[in-house]
Parts: structure tokens; C-alpha cells; sequence
């Protein structure tokens, strides 16, 4: 068989004394390492992703009990008080009984959930009111929880 010269060229790094070289390719281990550096890789990525979530999701929180100041503060003007605690922010929602003057729905039910989607608790005395989302873990009592005012804001602070 003959070949051309451009042939004989294409095909010189591939020759030897004994025929056509053979290549050399990866290892099993080789590969094995290869996967378990991507895997540690992945991981730290997706933890610092997670991270910055979680981080969004508790500004989100802050920002909707804002909002939701906002509407209890409409309540207030309309009802001359905060809903109480046994009315809860459903009274934003649903008339209670008890409200003669009331204009609402002042707020979406959806809205009364946190970004976690765990109801929010509100607790009042009718002068002063507190928000509380549960936070990241879903359990309340805990360090994580966020509390509306947190600095005595206009809403007041129950003790």
C-alpha cells in the first residue's frame, strides 16, 4: 500500500519502529481523583450558594413585616388600635368581630407567611404590637428568630 506524502506526514507522530504508537489515557485512579476534586469543589460552592440564600431570605422576612406595619398601621387608624394577639394578623384579612370601623382587607393571606413559609406571630397589647418569624430552623424560641421592631420602631415594642 502506498501512501502520499501528505499521508506520511499526517501520520509520522503516530509511527514507531514496531508500527502505530499507542496513547497513553488516564487511570482509574487518576479519574477517581479527578471526581473526588470536583465533588469537594461542588460542595463548597453550593454551600456558599446556600449561604447567600438563607442571607436573602432574612432580609426578605425583615422587609415583609415592614410591609406589614404598614398595614397594621391602617388598621390602627381605621379601628383607633392594633388587632390583639387572639386576633392575630388574620384580623388584616378577615373582619373580627369586634371591628366596627373596619376598611379591609388591608393585606393578601399569602402575605402573612415568611420566606420560609411558616406563619408569622404577632403579639399585641392594642397600643404596641411585635412580629416574629421563626427564621431559617422553623422553630420559635430560637436564636435565628427575627423580631419586628427590633429597635423599638414605630409600632413599639411589647416587653
Amino acid at each position: 500500500m502506498k501512501l502520499s506524502l501528505v499521508a506520511k506526514t499526517l501520520l509520522r507522530p503516530f509511527a514507531t519502529k514496531t508500527g502505530v504508537k499507542s496513547q497513553a489515557g488516564m487511570t482509574i485512579i487518576e479519574i477517581l481523583i479527578v471526581i473526588a476534586l470536583m465533588g469537594t469543589i461542588m460542595t463548597l460552592v453550593v454551600t456558599q450558594v446556600l449561604d447567600v440564600g438563607e442571607g436573602a431570605k432574612v432580609d426578605a422576612s425583615r422587609i415583609g413585616m415592614g410591609r406589614l406595619e404598614s398595614t397594621l398601621q391602617m388598621y390602627k387608624i381605621h379601628n383607633y388600635r392594633y388587632p390583639t394577639t387572639e386576633q392575630g394578623l388574620e384580623a388584616l384579612v378577615t373582619k373580627p368581630s369586634d371591628a366596627k370601623r373596619w376598611r379591609g382587607p388591608y393585606t393578601e393571606k399569602g402575605k402573612l407567611d415568611d420566606p420560609w413559609g411558616t406563619p408569622y406571630t404577632y403579639e399585641s397589647d392594642g397600643k404596641n404590637f411585635k412580629i416574629i418569624s421563626a427564621g431559617p430552623d422553623l422553630e420559635m424560641g430560637t436564636s435565628d428568630d427575627i423580631t419586628y421592631p427590633d429597635d423599638g420602631g414605630a409600632g413599639g415594642e411589647l416587653e
